[in-house]
């Protein structure tokens, strides 16, 4: 095989592989790690705030957060089961703000827990 040759090769499995991908994530069957760790922070704080389950390293990563200005975002999602809507009203924003911050609060509180 030619110098060329293994250079073709190499690219066209590199190319199959990012759409192989691309395609595994858009059927979600495939998840990244932030969208990984976001989940699983949202089942702990389901855990925490609706079945109760005392947790000092959520209690403790929820305190480190607590200055955050959307901090609210999290008990009045988890604790209160208020809708993204809701919270959005509550702090007069859009809800795509919400989302967001909901989201990196989550990400910031799992990255505290591990």
């Amino acid at each position: 095989m030619t110098e060329q040759e293994r250079l073709f090769v190499q690219e066209l499995v590199k190319a199959t592989v990012r759409e192989t991908i691309r395609e595994l994530k858009r059927g979600g069957l495939l998840k990244s790690e932030s969208d990984i760790a976001y989940t699983e922070a949202t089942a702990i704080l389901k855990s925490y705030y609706v079945d109760g389950e005392t947790d000092t390293a959520v209690a403790s990563a929820l305190h480190e957060l607590s200055d955050d200005p959307y901090y609210n975002i999290i008990p009045l999602y988890f604790r209160y089961g208020y809708t993204i809507e809701r919270i959005a009203e509550y702090f007069d924003v859009e809800i795509s703000t919400v989302s967001r911050n909901k989201k990196r609060l989550c990400l910031e509180l799992y990255n505290l827990i591990e």
